[in-house]
C-alpha cells in the first residue's frame, strides 16, 4: 500500500511537473507580433499583385502616413517615380525566382512631400510550396546617405584643392623662369609679369561675370573714391555706378565698399 501509495504521489507529482515545465515553456516564448511591432525597421507582406498585405507601425512612422492607409496600396504608390521603376523591377525578377540579390535601395515619398532612403531586404512567401507573395525588411539609411554624401563633397573639395595648389607650383615655376630668363632685360620681364597678372584677372573676373569696366569700378572704389568720383572718370552718372557697384557686391557676396575692396584682393580682382 505504502509503496502503491508512493508509486502514486510520484506519479502524481510528476504530472504536475510536467504541467509546470509546459506552462512554463509557454511563458518563455516571444509574443512574435510584439516583436514585429517594437522592430526598427518597417516590416511588410505584399501579395503577387505588389499590394500590401500587412505591415507593421513603422511604416506609417516612415511614410508619416495614419495607420490603415497601406493595405491594398500597390508598394510603388509609397515611391518616388525612379525607386518605383527600380523596386517593380525586383518584385517582377523576385516573383519570376531569377533576383541576383535581396538587397536594393529606394526612396519613399513622405506625406510633407520630403524622401527617405531606404534600404530593403525582400523574398518570396511560400506556403504550402506555393508563392503567395512577396516579404520584407526596410530599414532607413538616410542618416548614413547623409553621411556618405558629405564625406564625398570634403573629399571633392580636397581634390580641388590639391589641383589649385598643383596648378599654383606650376605657375610659381613659370614666373621662377622667366625671371631668369630676362633678367637681364627688367624691362622685358615687368612686361611679362604683368601680361600673366592680367590674364590671371581677367580670368578670376569671367568666372565671376564681371566685365572690364566691372574691374575698372573695384580699382577705383579700393582708391576711395565716391560714386559720382568714379563716374567722372569713367564717363557714367553716379546712378549708374550705384547700381553698378550692387552688382558687383552681389557677384561678390558682400554688403560693403569695405568688404568689396578686401573680397576683390583675395580674388586677385585688384
Amino acid at each position: 500500500m505504502v509503496r502503491e501509495a508512493q508509486g502514486k504521489r510520484i506519479k502524481l507529482f510528476s504530472a504536475g511537473e510536467s504541467k509546470l515545465a509546459t506552462s512554463a515553456v509557454e511563458d518563455s516564448e516571444p509574443n512574435y507580433r510584439d516583436l514585429v511591432e517594437s522592430a526598427g525597421d518597417l516590416i511588410y507582406a505584399l501579395d503577387l499583385e505588389g499590394r500590401f498585405t500587412f505591415y507593421n507601425s513603422k511604416a506609417w512612422e516612415l511614410s508619416g502616413q495614419q495607420p490603415g492607409k497601406f493595405v491594398g496600396r500597390h508598394f510603388t504608390e509609397l515611391l518616388t517615380p525612379e525607386s518605383a521603376t527600380a523596386a517593380l523591377q525586383h518584385f517582377r525578377e523576385g516573383i519570376q525566382g531569377i533576383e541576383t540579390t535581396p538587397f536594393f535601395d529606394v526612396q519613399i515619398t513622405k506625406r510633407d512631400g520630403s524622401t527617405a532612403h531606404l534600404e530593403i531586404r525582400a523574398s518570396n512567401i511560400v506556403r504550402n510550396e506555393r508563392l503567395v507573395g512577396r516579404q520584407g525588411i526596410a530599414r532607413d539609411i538616410s542618416e548614413l546617405k547623409r553621411l556618405q554624401t558629405e564625406v564625398a563633397q570634403k573629399a571633392e573639395r580636397i581634390a580641388l584643392l590639391e589641383e589649385r595648389n598643383r596648378i599654383a607650383r606650376e605657375l610659381y615655376g613659370s614666373i621662377v623662369q622667366i625671371v631668369f630668363r630676362t633678367s637681364a632685360d627688367p624691362g622685358r620681364t615687368d612686361a611679362l609679369l604683368s601680361e600673366m597678372r592680367s590674364s590671371l584677372v581677367a580670368e578670376a573676373a569671367r568666372s565671376l561675370a564681371l566685365s572690364e569696366l566691372d574691374l575698372t569700378i573695384i580699382e577705383l572704389i579700393s582708391r576711395g573714391l565716391s560714386n559720382r568720383e568714379i563716374g567722372d572718370q569713367i564717363c557714367l552718372s553716379g546712378h549708374t555706378v550705384k547700381d553698378r557697384v550692387r552688382k558687383i557686391m552681389d557677384r561678390l557676396n558682400v554688403r560693403r565698399r569695405t568688404e568689396l575692396v578686401a573680397e576683390a584682393g583675395r580674388r586677385g580682382l585688384v
